[in-house]
């Protein structure tokens, strides 16, 4: 079936871009001063009709009526009435004074269309939907962390691993090579562990020494050197559990762990249980990672990183070489999916 528009996405969304970044309105429009939103769906005494844009540029007032389809007299006409109308609500009272510069923005037009519109009064811009929406993302990503954010794996393949660096800061040892010594590790190994830490919330950093926070001291609690010092405890499973459910987009760690419990629930609704390969390809698309992770050696690497993650904090499980949800896996979904809600609504919200 033949799409009857050559644009398939509503007016009032790309308005809602516009609205949102009104330095590439001002772009659009070629106008030189900051704009100004006074009004949006502006209603008319008919009632039924409604002026799409009303903003001010210095002391001037810019009427812009928004089409996502080619030219047409229809708006042109529709365009020349609103304007009729702003000057009797000026004449009245009801609105600001000012000149009334008309703009009215379509996908594409005619010099005879573009002339015809100059005729009265009205600027014709041509403008592109897809651009629009392209720097409507980039302007967003800037502000919203959740679309930047992406998982990396800094060669640390199980969360218990960073229990003995965390120990020793607990001892007051704060000092990376101090720690190695202590540990008797790498120091590249013990800045893995701690970077890892820091991810969760768990270390603070100042001026190359690393001190535990609140958080981290709750974590390192019950911790003791012995032969399960590798291993996360239930009380250490549920701190991490519960911080990256209410902050998912906190690090690249954390935004991990979501992906891959994420990736599992979405690959469960077609098959159950889920094959690794699947779960693979799926966690380099929810991660963002399909052009970095392109080497199947390191996508591997990664997946089974964060699966490992997902495993010690008991969210999935594996069983041979199919991987399931755990009970606690499809609870941790549903807090996880509130809390990404909350941030997500936040971060898209626009003030109409």
């Amino acid at each position: 079936m033949k799409l009857k528009q050559h644009n398939n996405i509503s007016e009032s969304q790309v308005e809602d871009a516009l609205v949102s970044n009104l330095f590439y309105l001002k772009e659009v429009l070629n106008l030189s001063n900051d704009l100004r939103l006074i009004v949006r769906q502006l209603r008319l005494r008919s009632g039924e009709q409604r002026i799409d844009l009303l903003v001010a540029d210095g002391k001037d007032l810019c009427l812009i009526e928004l089409k996502v389809t080619n030219y047409s007299d229809d708006f042109l006409n529709q365009i020349v009435e609103y304007r009729k109308e702003l000057v009797q609500l000026q004449n009245q009272g009801k609105i600001v004074g000012g000149k009334i510069k008309s703009f009215l923005l379509v996908t594409r037009a005619t010099k005879e269309q573009i002339k015809r519109c100059n005729q009265n009064e009205v600027q014709l811009i041509i403008y592109e939907p897809l651009d629009l929406m392209k720097d409507y993302y980039k302007n967003l990503s800037a502000v919203a962390p959740f679309l930047k954010i992406k998982p990396n794996d800094y060669g640390v393949f199980s969360l218990g691993l960073i229990n003995r660096a965390l120990l020793e800061l607990g001892k007051g040892v704060s000092q990376q090579t101090n720690i190695a010594d202590k540990i008797h590790l790498s120091k590249g190994s013990v800045h893995n562990h701690l970077r890892v830490a820091k991810e969760f919330g768990l270390v603070r950093e100042r001026s190359k020494n690393y001190f535990l926070t609140d958080l981290g001291d709750k974590y390192t609690q019950n911790l003791k050197s012995d032969v399960f010092i590798d291993r996360l405890n239930s009380n250490q499973i549920d701190i991490l559990k519960q911080f990256t459910a209410k902050d998912p987009f906190y690090s690249s760690s954390v935004f991990g762990i979501y992906s891959i419990v994420e990736s599992a629930f979405l690959l469960s609704r077609n098959s159950y249980p889920i094959e690794f390969p699947n779960l693979s390809k799926m966690f380099q698309t929810i991660s963002g990672k399909v052009n970095e992770w392109q080497a199947q050696k390191s996508l591997s690497t990664a997946t089974y990183t964060f699966l490992n993650f997902a495993i010690d904090l008991e969210l999935l499980g594996k069983i041979g070489k199919q991987i399931v949800i755990t009970p606690a896996g499809f609870r941790f979904i549903l807090m996880l999916q509130l809390h990404k809600s909350i941030e997500m609504i936040e971060s898209l919200s626009v003030k109409r």
